[in-house]
């Protein structure tokens, strides 16, 4: 604990108290901190008060690192002493392709994959903080960023599955457990496997031809086990998707309908760790039946809620109190002890991350029984608590953020999802937005919703203008201030971004934001052209409207009428 005190010390957080002693609980008498765990026990002094005893054993974050975003290691160590005083134990580091192999090359190559040198020195850091680095890879699915390479096609079943059963595979994994043994001070493990859904199906069936997934997946889940074993992995966790999703017709996670062979689940190894993952529901019955079902696998379950920054600009408070919180609920109904909180980053990691430490209080404070002084996220974030909670208000103006900031002011795709042709449904969100921005809100939110008040405004002016055959030419003075804005959106997550972040991956978010100011320009020369006679309609405000039952978040179907090649 002495250690870890002078090691917060030097980011600015000083506590009087001097005198440690381990203990089976956390509390303060006299002068003296009896800690259950370094990381309680910080948590503890910076409340500055009494906590409730959490019901939890073990509770962990996941930081996705292989969304584009690679932290620099001086933030990352931020980050993790901001992880120390809220009491975590844990944090696990999502890592695809971005670490060290080096008999694999173009194994995280152009993707900011860290060194075997640097994961050391950030276990070092985390140990001292009573934290416990994760590694949380992928020894099946979600491996496109590796087989997108021609030189990676014998691993290959499908474009992001690994072809399991061939001894090229396994040479593969073997060197990845490797270097992560080598890598990561701790005998645990996560090895993924979520969301497998062509197993077996691609190139593994013209090999092989036809055998059951549920074969498929446990043959491999037995092979990883061994070699991770054989390097000092004692301890297995998986994600449990695949399990229900093979034995359900619509391969649903959720399917209550699914029944399970006792003789086929009973294969699984008894050191693995299954790890329920719920990021949406919010139904206490149907959340309390799915770990009920985990419970008869007869194996350990551990959980994974989320802080909600995936898909969002900024940590969306709504979203996370109706599923977190009522998920911590239902563990601790069940006595379940082991809980994660992830943060993923879908589609390239544009959120601001320093925006998740609302939601890594708020869960913190309802697993000790809302005993937490707000302070304490105040201390964390330098930001009071409500001016944090004003922003994440972002979330809740009856648009999706994310798919209004990636939508082509042109094709319009979201928004005519959302308001259609009718520019009066456009005008009660603008109404919101006016009404938002007269909060004290930040600086960065400020931006943003100006951004989506202008884009906004572009379209209903369009809109009204041409449904009333006025000038389209209005729309001008609103085009210039839309690259403004766009222009300084993209200053913002650069600035950021470059001070955060490896520079890996931001190329991403650049060519996408870059782009508007082209697609101005070119709404500018249809509107001239149409304003001076040489066309008689602008088809694309002239397409037939139909809706869709879900519309993906993502730039690629967001911003392109046209499926990417």
């Amino acid at each position: 604990m002495t250690e870890a005190i002078k090691l917060v010390s030097k980011y600015g957080y000083n506590f009087k108290i001097s005198k440690f002693k381990k203990d089976s609980k956390t509390f303060i008498e006299g002068d003296k901190l009896h800690y259950r765990t370094i990381p309680e026990g910080l948590l503890l002094l910076i409340n500055d008060g009494p906590i409730n005893e959490k019901k939890f054993k073990l509770t962990s974050t996941m930081i996705d690192l292989s969304r584009n975003q690679v932290f620099k290691l001086d933030y990352f160590k931020e980050v993790l002493v901001k992880h120390a005083l809220l009491g975590f134990d844990e944090v696990w580091l999502y890592l695809e392709d971005t670490y060290e192999v080096k008999e694999y090359p173009k194994f995280g190559y152009m993707r900011g994959r860290y060194s075997k040198e640097e994961l050391k020195e950030l276990n070092i850091f985390a140990n001292t903080l009573g934290i416990t680095l994760i590694p949380c890879v992928q020894t099946l699915g979600h491996m496109s960023q590796f087989l997108k390479w021609f030189s990676t096609s014998p691993y290959k079943d499908t474009y992001d599955i690994l072809k399991v059963g061939s001894p090229k595979t396994y040479e593969l994994l073997e060197a990845m457990i490797k270097s992560l043994k080598e890598s990561f001070n701790t005998t645990k493990i996560h090895v993924g496997m979520d969301e497998a859904f062509g197993l077996g199906f691609g190139r593994y069936y013209k090999e092989n031809g036809y055998k059951p997934q549920p074969e498929l997946f446990m043959e491999h889940l037995k092979k990883v086990n061994e070699i991770c074993l054989k390097h000092g992995f004692k301890d297995v966790y998986i994600w449990s998707d695949m399990f229900f999703r093979m034995h359900s017709a619509s391969e649903s996670y959720y399917d209550p309908s699914i029944t399970f062979n006792k003789a086929y689940t009973s294969q699984i190894p008894e050191n693995v760790t299954l790890v329920y993952w719920d990021y949406y529901n919010s139904n206490q019955e149907l959340i309390k039946g799915m770990l009920k079902r985990h419970l008869e696998l007869g194996r350990n379950v551990a959980v994974a809620s989320g802080t909600w920054v995936w898909t969002k600009l900024y940590y969306d408070k709504t979203k996370t109190d109706a599923t977190a919180l009522n998920l911590i609920e239902a563990c601790e109904a069940l006595d379940i002890k082991e809980i994660n909180f992830t943060q993923w980053q879908d589609d390239g990691a544009y959120c601001l991350y320093d925006s998740i430490y609302l939601g890594m209080f708020d869960v913190v404070n309802k697993m000790h029984g809302n005993s937490l002084n707000k302070n304490v996220f105040k201390q964390i974030s330098n930001l009071s608590y409500d001016l944090a909670v004003r922003n994440t208000k972002i979330n809740d103006l009856g648009f999706l953020p994310i798919n209004l900031l990636w939508d082509d002011i042109i094709l319009g795709i979201y928004v005519n999802e959302r308001y259609g042709y009718d520019y009066k449904l456009i005008d009660e969100t603008l109404v919101k937005l006016e009404n938002y921005l007269k909060e004290d809100l930040s600086a960065y939110v400020v931006l943003l919703t100006r951004y989506f008040y202008n884009k906004l405004k572009i379209r209903r002016t369009l809109l009204f203008n041409y449904q009333n055959k006025k000038s389209l030419k209005e729309v001008f003075s609103l085009l210039l201030e839309f690259e403004a804005l766009s222009a300084d959106i993209l200053k913002a997550i650069k600035t950021r971004w470059l001070k955060n972040n490896k520079i890996f991956g931001l190329e991403v978010l650049e060519s996408r934001l870059e782009v508007y100011k082209s697609r101005s320009f070119n709404l500018r020369y249809l509107i001239n052209e149409y304003e001076e006679g040489k066309v008689d309609k602008l088809d694309f405000l002239e397409q037939p409207l139909t809706k869709e039952p879900y519309l993906s978040p993502k730039f690629s179907d967001m911003f392109y009428g046209t499926k990417v090649f």
